[in-house]
C-alpha cells in the first residue's frame, strides 16, 4: 500500500525570508517537490536569474544537498506579463525558439535540478488555445529531447470548463495540455485578491468546480491542488482613493494575521489614537477557512434584520445570507376609507360581462354600474382597482357621476401586467352627501375591474421593500485590560451586491408553473414541460422541451429584447434559438456558430463552440448556453454567454409579429425572458437611514443619451447605443462597499437602528459593519486546519497527486506537523 498516494506536497521557494529557510531546515522531510522561483523570461525568450539565489554557496544549496528526496524544479516565470506570454506563444522574432534553447541552458548550468517548472500567466482568450497548447508541447519535447528523465511541471490557471476561467485565462484547455506535462500545479488561489471583494482566497465553490472538472480531462495523479499560505486584510471603512490606495486589500502571512488578532497592529500606523484590541476569529464552515473583523463593533448579515418588508426576501449563496427583491410591488395607502366595493358587487350591468369572485371581466359592450352613498359632504380621493390580463386586453373606461376617465397601457415593460393595481380615478374631488355612481365599461375586451375605494388620501407607488437592523456597539478590552472604544467615532459600511442594468422586464418564464396555454401557443412542432418528479416544491425545477416554434399568444411584438437558456440533449442537430417573426437568432450546432437569419437569408454569424448534455445529466447537471437578440427598428444585436457578450450587429427589416423559441429538433430550455429593447431597469441604488438618524442615497449612476422615469426608476435610451455607452462608471459583479460619514453621536453602550431601502430590485443586502472611523477591516487567512482539510480533499475526494502551496515561508508552521513525511 502506498501511504503517500495523493499526499505529496509541492511548494515554491519565493519569499527568501527567515521563515522559508526555517521550514526547509525543520520540515524538508514533509515536502516532495519545490519550485525554485529563481528565473524570469523576457519577450525575446531570454531567461535571466531573478529571485531566490541557487548559486553554489547560497543558502538554498544547503537544503538542496540536505534533502535529496525532494524533486527540485527550476521555475521560469513571465511575471504575469501578457506581452511576454504572447511573444513566446507566437514565436515573435524567434522568442519561443530562444526560450527552448534557454531552458536547456539553465538545466545544464544547474544540473542538480530534476526538471523545469513553467509559470507562464496572463495568456489570452480561447482563440489562442491551439497556439498556446503547441507552445507547451514544444517545451515538453525540448526538455525530453535534452534528458528524458527531466520532469516538466506546468502551472495552470483554475478552469471549471473549456472557456471557464474567472480571470480570462481561456487559452488554457486542460485536456489538450494533459499530454505535455509530467506534473500540473493548478493555481487555484487568487479568487479573492487586493482589488476584489473580501472573501476566501480559495472558496469551496471555485475549488469544487475546478477539480470536479479537472479530474475528468486530466490524469488525476499528475495534478496538484493549489492552495494559498497567505491571506488578505481588506480595509472597509472608506474607499481606496480616500485611503490613498489603489486597492483596499493588503496581503499578509499567517503570522501577520495572528498579530492583528493579538492586537499588535492597528489602522493608525500601529500607534495611538486607535486602541490596540485583540479580536476573536471566526470559522467559515462552508469554505473551511478562518476570518476576522478587526475594529468592527457590530455586524449583521442581511437576514439578521429585525424586520423586513415584502418584496424583500431571504436568499443564501455560498454560505452568505442576504436579502433581495426580485420585483417591485405596488404600495398603497388610503387614509380614512368612506366607501369600498369589490368588482363583483355591482348594482346593474349591460352587455357581456363575466363575474368572478371579487372582479368582473368586461366583454363585448360590457358595462357594470355601482351606486354608493357618501354620508358626509367633503373632498375625497377615489381610486379604482384594475387588471390587464395580457398585452391585448389593456383598456377600460370608468366614470364618476357621468364624467369618464380612460385607462389604458401600451408599455410592454410595465410591471403590473397580469396583476391587479390601484390607480386614481379622481383626486380631491368634492362629493355631496348622498348617492353617486361609478360605471366601468369596456374599451378592450378582456380587461378586468376589481372595484373602487372612496377615501381621504390615496397614495400609490412601486416599492422594493426595506429592511431594519438593530446595531449594538459595545466596548472591547484592549491589550492592557482597559475597556475602550473608537477615538474619532463610528462609520457604517454596507456590503452590497449591485448588477449591471438589464432590459426592463416584460416576461420571465422558467416553466415552473407548467405549460401555460392561456399565454403560450405552439405555432409548429410539439412542445411540453418536464418537471422534477416527486418534488415537494410548489414550483419545481422545469424545462420546456420540444421542436418547431413556441410563442407567446401575441402577434404585436416589434422592438424587443429576447433571451433564452438553451440545453442541447444528446443527439441534437440543427439550429435552436429565439425568434421574432422572420428573424431567427440561433445556435447552429452542426456548424458550431451563432447565426442570425431573416427568413432563409443568413445575416451574420459568430464562431464558437458548444456541446450536448448526456441524458444522465440533462435534468440535474445540464450544460446551459445563453443566447439573446435585441431588435431596435432595423438593427439587431446578438449576444451570447452568461455575461451577455455582444457578438455582432446586423441590419434587418423592421418586422413585427410573434416571438418565442424555435428549434429544428428536440431541444430543452430552462428560461426564456422578454425585455424592452430601449428601456432598462437599473440594479444599483438604495437609501439608508443611518444609526445617527441621518440619511443618504448610494449607487445611482448618471447617464447620458437617456431619459429617466422617476415613478418606476427606469431609463429609456434616446439613441441606438449599448447601455454601457451611457455611463462612465463601471459596475462590479462582486460585492461592493458603501460608507457613512463619521458618526460622533453614536457611542458604545447604546442600541441603534439602521434602515436600508432599495430603490431598485436585484440588489443583495449582504452585510452591515459598524466600525471604528479610524479604520476597520475584513481579514481572511489560512491556518493549519484549513490546509490540512484541503490536502485531504485532494487525496481522498479527487485522487490527485497532492497539494501545492503558494508559497513557502508564509504558512502556519504548525501545518508541517500534520503532514506525512515524504521519506
Amino acid at each position: 500500500m502506498d501511504l503517500l498516494k495523493g499526499k505529496e506536497i509541492m511548494v515554491w521557494a519565493y519569499m527568501g525570508n527567515a521563515r522559508m529557510y526555517q521550514a526547509l531546515r525543520d520540515y524538508g522531510d514533509r515536502i516532495s517537490q519545490i519550485g525554485l522561483f529563481s528565473f524570469k523570461v523576457n519577450a525575446s525568450g531570454e531567461i535571466y536569474e531573478s529571485g531566490v539565489s541557487i548559486a553554489t554557496g547560497s543558502t538554498m544549496r544547503t537544503y538542496i544537498n540536505k534533502w535529496p528526496h525532494i524533486t527540485w524544479l527550476l521555475t521560469v516565470s513571465n511575471d504575469g506579463t501578457n506581452s511576454i506570454f504572447a511573444a513566446l506563444r507566437d514565436n515573435a522574432n524567434g522568442a519561443q525558439d530562444t526560450f527552448l534553447t534557454e531552458l536547456v541552458r539553465i538545466m545544464e548550468e544547474y544540473d542538480f535540478c530534476d526538471g523545469i517548472d513553467i509559470d507562464l500567466e496572463k495568456g489570452d482568450d480561447y482563440s489562442t488555445a491551439t497556439a498556446s497548447t503547441a507552445m507547451f508541447k514544444n517545451i515538453y519535447n525540448a526538455v525530453k529531447a535534452y534528458d528524458r528523465t527531466k520532469l516538466v511541471n506546468i502551472c495552470l490557471p483554475g478552469m471549471t470548463s473549456v472557456n471557464g476561467s474567472v480571470g480570462g485565462e481561456n487559452w488554457c484547455v486542460y485536456a489538450d495540455l494533459n499530454s505535455y506535462c509530467d506534473i500540473a500545479a493548478i493555481m487555484s488561489y487568487g479568487m479573492a485578491w487586493a482589488g476584489s471583494a473580501p472573501g476566501p482566497v480559495s472558496p469551496r465553490s471555485w475549488l469544487e468546480g475546478i477539480y470536479d472538472y479537472a479530474v475528468t480531462v486530466m490524469t488525476p495523479s499528475k495534478v496538484f491542488l493549489g492552495m494559498p499560505a497567505y491571506g488578505w486584510n481588506w480595509r472597509i471603512h472608506d474607499t481606496p482613493e480616500n485611503m490613498g490606495a489603489t486597492y483596499r486589500g493588503t496581503s499578509h502571512t499567517y503570522y501577520a494575521a495572528r498579530h492583528w488578532l493579538k492586537g499588535k497592529y492597528n489602522f493608525t500606523g500601529d500607534a495611538p489614537p486607535q486602541p490596540f484590541i485583540p479580536f476573536v476569529a471566526y470559522w467559515d464552515d462552508d469554505n473551511m477557512v478562518p476570518y476576522a473583523f478587526p475594529h468592527v463593533y457590530d455586524f449583521m448579515e442581511g437576514q439578521d434584520a429585525t424586520d423586513y418588508n415584502y418584496p424583500q426576501m431571504g436568499g443564501t449563496y455560498n454560505g452568505r445570507n442576504y436579502l433581495v427583491a426580485y420585483a417591485k410591488q405596488q404600495h398603497t395607502s388610503f387614509g380614512e376609507v368612506a366607501v369600498e366595493r369589490s368588482g363583483d358587487d355591482y348594482d346593474s350591468y349591460s352587455g357581456v360581462i363575466t363575474k368572478y369572485d371579487g372582479y368582473v371581466t368586461l366583454g363585448k359592450n360590457g358595462s357594470v354600474a355601482y351606486t354608493f352613498t357618501v354620508d358626509t359632504a367633503g373632498t375625497y380621493d377615489i381610486a379604482v382597482r384594475l387588471c390587464y390580463p395580457f398585452w391585448d386586453k389593456n383598456g377600460i373606461y370608468v366614470s364618476l357621476d357621468g364624467e369618464s376617465v380612460h385607462f389604458s397601457e401600451d408599455r410592454l415593460w410595465w410591471p403590473y401586467w397580469r396583476s391587479t393595481f390601484w390607480i386614481t380615478l379622481k383626486s380631491g374631488v368634492a362629493l355631496s352627501a348622498g348617492e353617486h355612481t361609478i360605471v366601468a365599461s369596456v374599451d378592450v375586451e378582456g380587461a378586468q375591474f376589481y372595484g373602487f375605494c372612496v377615501c381621504s388620501a390615496f397614495e400609490e407607488y412601486p416599492t422594493a421593500g426595506d429592511a431594519t437592523f438593530t446595531l449594538a456597539p459595545r466596548q472591547f478590552m484592549d491589550v492592557n485590560g482597559d475597556m475602550v472604544g473608537p477615538d474619532t467615532g463610528f462609520k457604517l459600511t454596507l456590503e452590497m451586491l449591485r448588477r449591471k442594468p438589464d432590459s426592463a422586464l416584460i416576461w420571465y418564464e422558467d416553466f415552473r408553473d407548467g405549460l401555460l396555454t392561456s399565454y403560450f401557443t405552439t405555432l409548429s412542432g410539439e412542445w411540453d414541460v418536464w418537471q422534477t418528479p416527486n418534488s415537494t416544491s410548489s414550483r419545481p425545477y422545469s424545462q420546456l422541451e420540444g421542436y418547431g416554434q413556441f410563442a407567446w399568444q401575441y402577434s404585436g411584438f416589434g422592438d424587443l429584447h429576447i433571451r433564452a437558456q438553451i440545453i442541447f440533449p444528446a443527439g441534437f442537430s440543427g439550429k435552436a434559438g429565439v425568434f421574432l417573426d422572420s428573424l431567427f437568432c440561433c445556435f447552429n450546432y452542426d456548424s458550431q456558430c451563432i447565426e442570425l437569419y431573416e427568413g432563409n437569408a443568413l445575416k451574420d454569424s459568430y464562431n464558437t463552440s458548444f456541446s450536448t448534455t448526456a441524458k444522465a445529466d440533462l435534468r440535474d447537471n445540464p450544460t446551459i448556453y445563453t443566447i439573446e437578440m435585441r431588435k431596435r427598428g432595423t438593427k439587431v444585436r446578438v449576444y451570447s454567454s452568461s455575461s451577455n457578450t455582444l457578438r455582432f450587429t446586423a441590419t434587418v427589416s423592421d418586422v413585427s409579429g410573434y416571438a418565442g423559441l424555435q428549434s429544428d429538433s428536440k431541444v430543452c430550455c430552462q428560461l426564456i425572458r422578454l425585455g424592452d429593447a430601449w428601456t432598462y431597469e437599473p440594479y444599483e441604488c438604495f437609501d439608508v437611514t443611518m444609526p445617527d438618524g441621518s440619511s443618504a442615497t448610494f449607487g445611482r449612476i448618471e447617464r447620458s443619451n437617456a431619459t429617466w422615469d422617476e415613478e418606476f426608476q427606469v431609463f429609456t435610451l434616446t439613441s441606438d447605443v449599448e447601455e454601457s455607452a451611457t455611463r462612465s462608471e463601471s459596475i462590479s459583479s462582486d460585492y461592493d462597499f458603501f460608507h457613512s460619514d463619521t458618526m460622533t453621536d453614536v457611542v458604545c453602550g447604546k442600541d441603534y437602528t439602521a434602515v436600508i431601502t432599495p430603490k431598485d430590485i436585484n440588489i443583495w443586502i449582504s452585510r452591515l459593519f459598524l466600525g471604528d472611523a479610524d479604520g476597520f477591516s475584513i481579514l481572511y487567512y489560512q491556518d493549519v486546519d484549513s490546509l490540512v482539510y484541503w490536502a485531504n480533499q485532494a487525496a481522498y475526494r479527487w485522487g490527485l497527486k497532492g497539494m501545492c502551496i503558494w508559497s513557502l515561508g508564509q504558512e502556519d508552521m504548525r501545518l508541517w506537523e500534520y503532514l506525512p513525511k515524504q521519506t
